[in-house]
């Protein structure tokens, strides 16, 4: 249970963060990734830091996602379209963020994690940079694009911590799970930035909730292969991580059975 207990811990902090009464009263709150909280204190406790650490750590990481997220909304978010309020609140809301985790990091003078994750923010802005902006040629250049948006920013941890025989996993374990929530936003709003991206590279019979539902399903089957390849590989995996393993796996096979039979 500590890790769950950890974990409760940092969603306390993030709330105490990011809680502003008038941000609260115009835009939803900042969406927090429990998969992605829960590889980051697997990570932060394989380095053997202690507990304390551990929270301060993921609770800067996290709240770098989070103002990351937000400021993405900006991009990927047609309801900001003819809101000029709501766009303007959304990127004020992200420099609020921004500016809670700069503060953690200054109050624990880790300069070193700092620069680090620096540089993951970089990569991560850099690569969104491609993916939005369709500076790609092919499929694989858009699916790196999407790897590294999604993990640079753990990677600047496991490096840190020299921790790098987890990458594979990592990279693979937060790409299946972004396919995931694609897929769910698209069934509840028919909307998709990966559906938006990796159209033009796909041959589907007509463009209809299924024909676009396909992409994602091929995509994910993709990554549940990758994944039962690069999990096998690490020494150890914690109760909590193999239980969001198999959910994540389990809805893959559910749609590897579609696209099979589609």
């Amino acid at each position: 249970m500590a890790i769950y207990e950890i974990m409760e811990m940092v969603k306390r902090k993030i709330t105490e963060k990011t809680s502003h009464t008038y941000l609260q009263k115009h835009l939803s709150n900042p969406i927090l990734d429990d998969n992605k909280l829960l590889l980051t204190v697997t990570l932060l406790s394989e380095a053997k830091l202690n507990k304390t650490d551990i929270i301060t750590y993921a609770t800067t990481i996290t709240l770098i996602q989070i103002a990351l997220d937000t400021h993405e909304l900006i991009t990927n978010e047609r309801m900001h379209s003819g809101n000029e309020t709501k766009r303007q609140l959304t990127v004020l809301a992200g420099d609020l963020y921004s500016g809670q985790y700069y503060k953690i990091l200054a109050e624990i003078e880790d300069l070193k994690m700092l620069k680090n994750l620096a540089e993951g923010i970089k990569e991560v802005n850099e690569s969104k940079i491609y993916f939005y902006q369709e500076n790609t040629t092919d499929s694989s250049q858009l699916m790196s694009s999407l790897i590294n948006i999604e993990a640079s920013l753990l990677r600047k941890v496991t490096n840190y911590f020299h921790l790098e025989e987890w990458n594979g996993f990592l990279e693979d374990y937060l790409l299946l799970n972004r396919i995931e929530l694609e897929r769910e936003q698209f069934k509840n709003t028919g909307k998709s930035v990966m559906v938006d991206a990796f159209v033009q590279y796909e041959e589907i019979k007509q463009e209809t909730t299924n024909g676009y539902l396909y992409i994602l399903d091929k995509y994910a089957k993709w990554a549940y292969m990758q994944l039962e390849k690069t999990m096998i590989k690490l020494p150890t995996l914690n109760l909590q991580l193999k239980e969001s393993i198999n959910q994540l796996l389990f809805g893959s096979r559910q749609q590897q059975m579609y696209v099979e039979e589609g």
